[in-house]
């Protein structure tokens, strides 16, 4: 697969202007619009694996169902802390879409994290509700997310929480526009991702679709915001995923009013 680069127009419409990070379903770029004259970001989906590359075993077809189906999900869900989705660009069966999203140019929890930063209890409260809304609009449309983390918790200029990166949400198999065929078969295969320092108990367990979940998550997001460290992880994703099967929780010092909510 081709990397895209800077002051590549995609689609006729959308050049890339900056890089902005990469994860395990690609790279998000900072892009103008040049019909709309307006930035948005576009993320270039890419395969995780040497093995997935396109042409290989149908593995194209499964990333390509993916990045269709986190568009899908977006566009299902009406929420100010939901990242909004305008576009999806496809060049083909054989190739990987770009998915054309709002631009939130204020960075993430994590990175905030990587900058030594720590929250007050008052603003992970602030923070905790906000993605709460969120995640209680998704599940109302049948979407659990999977990966609520750190980096998948945007923030607004203005401080406002924004939730990104659908990419491995489960659609509940209430919609059939939603979830049937391929998109259906990305949750029944019995294969476990997201971030094992973030996955609650019950989707190792493989109970994958509980909403409850993706609380489990953000209490742990929060844990994590607030006192600097990640209570679950170890040496070994393994190992890491051994803790939050059996491990305890030491009470968190610096949360204050908020610690009933996070242990």
């Amino acid at each position: 697969m081709v990397e895209g680069r800077s002051g590549e127009v995609i689609d006729g419409r959308f050049e890339l202007v900056e890089r902005l990070g990469s994860g395990g379903m690609g790279t998000v770029w900072r892009a103008r619009d040049l019909v709309l004259h307006r930035e948005v970001a576009v993320k270039q989906v890419t395969p995780p694996a040497p093995d997935l590359a396109p042409g290989g075993a149908g593995a194209s077809g499964v990333l390509r169902e993916r990045v269709l189906r986190e568009a899908r999900a977006l566009a299902r869900i009406s929420n100010p802390h939901v990242v909004t989705v305008h576009h999806v660009v496809e060049d083909g069966e054989s190739s990987f879409p770009w998915l054309v999203m709002e631009l939130v140019p204020g960075g993430s929890l994590a990175d905030l994290l990587d900058q030594g930063t720590r929250m007050e209890p008052r603003e992970g409260a602030r923070i905790g509700r906000q993605v709460l809304a969120a995640l209680r609009t998704a599940h109302a449309a049948g979407i659990c997310h999977r990966d609520v983390k750190p980096a998948n918790v945007l923030l607004r200029p203005d401080g406002t929480a924004v939730l990104t990166d659908f990419g491995i949400a489960a659609l509940q198999r209430t919609d059939p526009a939603l979830a049937t065929g391929a998109s259906a078969a990305l949750t029944a295969t019995g294969e476990l991702i997201g971030t094992p320092e973030y996955i609650a108990p019950e989707r190792i367990r493989g109970k994958d679709d509980d909403p409850a979940s993706d609380l489990w998550s953000l209490g742990i997001t929060l844990y994590v915001c607030m006192e600097g460290h990640s209570p679950m992880r170890r040496p070994t994703a393994l190992a890491t995923m051994a803790a939050v099967l059996d491990g305890e929780i030491p009470p968190p010092v610096r949360a204050g009013a908020l610690a009933p909510v996070l242990i």
